[in-house]
């Protein structure tokens, strides 16, 4: 490590750069749907050589924070739909993830309610619209979150690159430091 405070700041500002533009090119990915807005920022990184292996890091660390935020908005998503329903004598029961409750068919989900006394109809409706719209927004959360994957997957293996490549310079500099130290003895 160096001796000089001033590199460690630097350090340490140009990992924080990097991390708010891979939070905002992040951000551009999430909304637009898709990877590229991130691409050019890697691919540019990893030109440059395993020197950004940290750059690389960070935004695979920014990727990570984003899954378990959106994961955390799935949780706050079912809490909010089971408190919807309790409204109205509703209790979710085995249901433990909206995932479960997006395999079960509105006429299923009307016996559900059937079966814990909702028989007005205007009640029923309302508990579909709540499931509907807490659904709806669990599958803008899954795309999120599918991307967030290809994201990574797409990060892994520029980072094995960078690595792979690191090891290769530091192993022909041990090779050549060995061969110079060879020379000098004869």
């Amino acid at each position: 490590m160096d001796d000089d405070p001033l590199e460690a700041v630097y350090a340490y500002v140009e990992r924080a750069y990097v991390r708010l533009q891979a939070a905002d090119m992040l951000t551009q990915c999430l909304d637009e749907g898709r990877l590229s807005p991130l691409q050019g920022i890697i691919e540019s990184l990893v030109v440059a050589g395993p020197q950004n292996l940290t750059a690389l890091r960070e935004i695979l660390t920014e990727v990570y924070m984003r899954r378990s935020q959106l994961k955390n908005d799935q949780h706050q998503v079912f809490a909010k739909l089971e408190n919807e329903l309790k409204k109205y004598g509703i209790r979710l029961g085995g249901i433990h993830s909206l995932l479960s409750l997006s395999r079960l068919t509105p006429m299923a989900f009307l016996a559900l309610l059937r079966s814990q006394n909702v028989e007005d109809e205007t009640d029923q409706l309302d508990c579909l619209q709540h499931l509907e719209e807490a659904l709806d927004l669990m599958s803008s959360l899954d795309e999120r979150l599918s991307l967030l994957d290809e994201i990574e997957v797409y990060l892994e293996d520029w980072l094995w690159c960078l690595i792979y490549q690191s090891a290769q310079q530091d192993w022909g500099e041990i090779i050549k430091r060995s061969r110079t130290s060879d020379r000098r003895s004869m």
